[in-house]
């Protein structure tokens, strides 16, 4: 099920959690009463004022305490109520509001910042306004600005130093590769929070600011803080990515020596010596600097561009190369030569033989440390020490560059590493399958390893050409939190194989663990020998990880049946047909897919029954036919060949919750949020399966928490909308799907908000949302009926008639493809009793209550059937069962089928037994 409500006369149902991946930042509309400011307030004089603790921006923002003031305005620490979290503000002053030109520039540059997703850098949520206030609000850390830590402490310890210097070079290379440029970058503008990770902020920001601070808006105006500002800055030259190094060099500098390199009497005398002299060697201020972390510096520090480091990648491959060799590490790290930095991905060819094991994970010996925080109710892990054995995590390669046609590329480098060292008895591996997010959201390495109870990551990088490869792989030690190893992997694409064995031997020599011949012939195997194939399946499952459209589901087929030309052997390119066909019957609700998913799923698992994809394809296809028990089957058998796969434990979880065994199901799902807490999808499903049992509370926690994990993805917002809107709060549930719907357009997200609607008797609205749905998707039964109930109720009863009458055809048709689907069952039964076929909805109901007896939205169905049948008692009976059953109240007062019981006394007095306490 994907998300679509049930009918109009039920509540919305939550996205099933693979369905949705989009981008945009959370913008709520808050509604209530007005806040304690006064809104007449206007123009300057409310912009300008100090707002104090206690203070409101709008009904949604607490003011909880000045942080400080700088050159765009006061910043705040505050609550966002709307989400229960503390954020920063940033009040803008009244010159940088009163521009048009200049607060569309603002807008523009913000919405080029918020691209940039990465542990580093601080986000920034929205520009808002609220009583004439505009500001800017982003995520709030806990600590101070490297400014107010070197006035305490200089020179900062090397390790610190380097640590810092580690994390602004990830942060710069981060934002650069995005097209962002800093322009204003300095010590101020870095927070220092917990565990000493480091936070970039006001990522373009600074061009409209001192645009409209001083007026310029000619080209050539510089843009920056003095103290900090290249060369070609001070002159009013070009400025680009590299003037952002000269003045990184200049805060390291400062870090190390405690210093900075140019001093004056002025600041334009500091300004004219930083274009006409040297810089003063950091090591005659501090002696004891190494002479590689000189001229790691004086580098940065080049007057012309032309001689400093081209990238922030550069610098931080120079300084792991150096840390690595006081580490006594025997790898090799080479740098970045800048031909190789502008390498471009033109054909990859045959780079698909690095990922050859990508879903080839065998029978795993992973014991899992205990201890720490929680994630969907079961208990995290901490961080074991080295002496309890090696706890590895590989996270996801990042490509250099930008190069999309890499990803698929780094993706499965990831996994492939993944399945292999999972044959090693002497090392654990954390499941982190699809767990993008621990690459490159602010969460720091330290924490990303006690949240998955590991002692050691691995981690790197991809960069390369059609004919060329070049890999960085790093091993961090997070028990002394230093980096045991780095190396360099470089090749021809027809030495891959060769390659990726080179890169798993080193990988495993560093890890210091003694392998068997059997342990290393096992991690040699390979679900095909066809190169070309392999290549060919890995690029139809990248297809499959993007957007879940009818369009990019057949672009993934046609690649998968290439695969099978190529290979007919290939298990694997069985099983993404399968995946592929059970998610274009989801499109489509064609039989002709259902089928076809379990037949070639059939044969994958006659190829090769040993891969636990397999039964992972073969479990789902199952399952979406309505054979559970089969479906059961083939998916505890995938978790018995990879007892450690969230993805297995989150199949099979679904596969309970479809059937009505929700405590199975929700323990199932703790598994799979344990086994990897940085995937949303897990925490969906968990949520799902909350939803779906009557939990309402626990389910708006879960999707609340993908909303915070993932701020840019449509899903979790759709979700909390869904929660909404079965307990009855349908303002807050449209403003959820609206959010959901600026970030992507779906039929389901617009069949849910015209749910909404309707209850708010907002038929017209209704009616013209459900026809965007239908149009979408026509062959979707619930969107048709959907729209039938709002043409009833808008009084077009013809149009009404006809539709519920294609909902009909089209829910025999999934009846076709699974004849115990009782939710189908229900739907047929409400069309049916609201043509006037009593009898016929009857039977329909009662054979859904049958089918799953614990299913409260049949009750509620059953209640409707009784109403427009003139049986008021049993409908009341019923409801006060669906109610005792966690049923909201708010859906049953907004019903407008139940009129007919409310004048009812036994009516009115359920209602007040249920209705939510006054406090």
């Amino acid at each position: 099920m994907d998300g679509p409500s049930d009918s109009t006369k039920g509540a919305t149902q939550p996205a099933r959690a693979e369905s949705k991946t989009n981008a945009a930042s959370m913008v709520r509309t808050p509604s209530g009463h007005s806040p304690s400011q006064s809104k007449s307030s206007s123009g300057a004089g409310a912009r300008s004022r100090v707002l104090e603790p206690g203070d409101e921006l709008g009904p949604r923002f607490l003011i909880d305490a000045l942080l400080g003031e700088g050159g765009m305005g006061r910043v705040y620490k505050a609550t966002d109520r709307e989400l229960g979290r503390e954020i920063a503000i940033k009040v803008l002053l009244s010159e940088l509001t009163t521009d048009p030109q200049v607060i569309q520039r603002f807008k523009s540059e913000l919405l080029l910042a918020s691209r940039i997703s990465h542990r580093n850098i601080l986000r920034i949520h929205d520009l808002s306004e609220a009583d004439g206030v505009k500001f800017i609000t982003m995520a709030y850390v806990e600590g101070k600005d490297l400014n107010q830590v070197l006035k305490t402490e200089h020179p900062l310890p090397l390790e610190r130093c380097l640590k810092f210097a580690r994390q602004l070079c990830d942060a710069l290379s981060a934002a650069h590769a995005e097209g962002v440029v800093h322009r204003d970058f300095k010590p101020h503008n870095v927070l220092v929070g917990k565990d000493d990770q480091v936070f970039v902020s006001d990522f373009g920001l600074a061009t409209s600011f001192e645009t409209a601070k001083m007026g310029m808006t000619r080209s050539g105006a510089f843009v920056g803080t003095p103290k900090y500002m290249s060369p070609e800055q001070v002159e009013g030259g070009t400025v680009d990515t590299r003037s952002d190094l000269y003045s990184l060099g200049l805060v390291i500098y400062e870090m190390a020596t405690g210093e900075v390199p140019f001093a004056g009497e002025s600041t334009w005398q500091v300004m004219y010596r930083r274009v006409k002299e040297k810089p003063k060697d950091p090591k005659l201020v501090n002696p004891d600097l190494p002479d590689w972390v000189c001229r790691v510096i004086l580098r940065c520090l080049e007057k012309e561009v032309a001689n400093r480091y081209q990238t922030a990648q550069e610098i931080l491959t120079d300084i792991d190369a150096h840390r690595s060799t006081s580490s006594h590490s025997h790898s090799v790290v080479l740098p970045i030569t800048e031909k190789q930095a502008k390498w471009t991905g033109t054909a990859i060819g045959a780079f698909g033989v690095l990922v050859i094991l990508f879903f080839a994970i065998p029978t795993t010996r992973h014991w899992v440390f205990r201890g720490g925080a929680t994630t969907g109710g079961v208990e995290r892990r901490g961080l074991p020490p080295l002496s309890a054995g090696k706890y590895v995590a590989i996270l996801p390669f990042r490509v250099l560059g930008g190069e999309d046609s890499l990803n698929y590329v780094a993706d499965g480098l990831g996994e492939a590493l993944t399945a292999k060292l999972f044959q090693l008895n002497d090392v654990r591996i954390a499941s982190t399958n699809a767990a993008q997010k621990t690459n490159d959201q602010k969460t720091p390495l330290p924490q990303i390893a006690k949240d998955l109870g590991v002692n050691m990551i691995v981690h790197g990088m991809v960069q390369g050409s059609g004919k060329q490869l070049r890999i960085v792989v790093k091993l961090e030690n997070m028990e002394t939190n230093q980096l045991d190893w780095s190396q360099e992997f470089s090749g021809m694409s027809g030495d891959l194989m060769t390659l990726e064995d080179q890169i798993y031997a080193s990988l495993v020599n560093a890890l210091k663990v003694k392998t068997t011949p059997g342990e290393m012939s096992v991690a040699g195997a390979h679900p095909t020998e066809n190169v070309a194939a392999y290549d060919i399946y890995l690029r139809g499952r990248q297809a499959l990880r993007g957007q879940q459209d009818p369009k990019n589901i057949q672009a993934a087929i046609d690649l998968f049946e290439q695969a099978i030309k190529m290979d007919s052997g290939f298990a694997l390119a069985y099983t993404g047909l399968s995946d592929a066909s059970m998610l274009m019957y989801r499109e489509k609700k064609d039989r002709f897919w259902s089928e076809r998913g379990i037949a070639v799923a059939k044969q994958a698992e006659h190829l090769n029954p040993k891969l636990p994809e397999v039964h992972l394809s073969l479990g789902s296809a199952y399952s979406a036919s309505g054979q559970t028990t089969e479906a059961i089957t083939e998916l505890k058998k995938a978790l018995e060949l990879s007892p450690n796969s969230d993805e297995a434990y989150r199949r099979l979880g679904n596969a309970y919750a479809d059937v009505g065994q929700y405590d199975p199901a929700i323990q199932t799902l703790k598994k799979a949020a344990d086994l990897n807490p940085y995937y949303w999808v897990n925490l969906t499903a968990l949520g799902t399966a909350y939803f779906m049992s009557g939990d309402y509370e626990k389910a708006l926690k879960q999707y609340q928490a993908v909303t915070l994990l993932e701020p840019d993805n449509a899903a979790g917002y759709d979700n909390v909308g869904s929660v909404y809107s079965r307990m009855g709060k349908y303002e807050e549930s449209i403003t959820a799907y609206q959010k959901a719907l600026q970030i992507q357009p779906y039929a389901a997200t617009y069949s849910n908000l015209a749910t909404a609607f309707f209850y708010l008797k907002r038929y017209p609205e209704a009616v013209q949302t459900f026809e965007k749905a239908v149009g979408m998707n026509p062959g979707d039964e619930t969107y048709t009926g959907n729209l039938a109930d709002a043409y009833r109720w808008a009084g077009q009863k013809d149009k009404a008639n006809a539709t519920y009458d294609k909902a009909i055809s089209l829910a025999y048709k999934q009846l076709q493809v699974n004849p115990r689907d009782a939710t189908i069952m229900g739907h047929l039964a409400l069309y049916y009793a609201k043509k006037g076929d009593t009898a016929q909805a009857k039977e329909f109901i009662k054979r859904a209550r049958s089918i799953d007896p614990s299913d409260v939205y049949s009750l509620y169905i059953s209640a409707v059937v009784d109403t427009i049948a003139n049986e008021p008692k049993p409908a009341i009976a019923t409801l006060r069962t669906a109610l005792q059953k966690g049923f909201s109240v708010g859906d049953v007062e907004s019903e407008p089928e139940f009129a007919p019981l409310r004048l009812s006394p036994d009516y009115q007095a359920m209602i007040r037994q249920f209705a939510p306490k006054s406090h």
